[in-house]
């Protein structure tokens, strides 16, 4: 995902999947700065489906869910 697509992901609470497995919703986006340069990293905040849980992964990796089941 792109950090757009990410910020709608995490308005809208939609599912999300990362390394084949389904997450709830989007919690948080984290931007980081890489390095000495300019580039900034983008992250997401993942909540499990059991709501326990998060894991914060790179944004290019996680991918768009289908439904809220």
């Amino acid at each position: 995902m792109t950090g757009a697509e990410l910020k709608a992901a995490l308005l809208e609470e939609c599912p999300v999947s990362y390394a084949g497995i389904t997450y709830q919703k989007v919690t948080a986006l984290i931007y980081r700065k890489a390095g000495k340069g300019t580039r900034i990293q983008i992250s997401g905040e993942l909540l499990d489906r059991n709501g326990r849980a998060v894991v914060i992964v790179p944004a290019e990796k996680i991918e768009r869910g289908t439904s809220n089941a």
